[in-house]
């Protein structure tokens, strides 16, 4: 909810992302949002905007939170997992 000139303006995320690469190559998070039209408060236009921190909070971003959560390799272990030996099956002597 943004302030402004003693009116509410309501902003809300729909849930949908996408992620953008910058000539540098740096990945920027893009979330689409409902904004409201100043000619007529009943109607929303939706548009694409940069990501803030403030955005993650938001329950519409809830799933890509977990996607980081649920996807993430366990690095926190110092000795790697041993690899099990698989023996060949033996052949039948006729």
């Amino acid at each position: 909810m943004i302030m402004g000139l003693g009116a509410e303006v309501m902003m809300s995320l729909t849930g949908r992302f996408w992620f953008k690469k910058t000539w540098r190559g740096r990945l920027i998070l893009l979330v689409e949002e409902k904004k409201a039209r100043w000619s007529k408060p009943d109607e929303f236009k939706l548009r694409w905007r940069e990501a803030r921190l403030i955005d993650f909070a938001e329950s519409a971003l809830q799933p890509l939170m977990d996607l980081g959560r649920i996807s993430r390799p366990n690095y926190s272990s110092s000795r790697p997992t041993p690899l099990r030996v698989v023996e060949p099956p033996a052949e039948k002597a006729s």
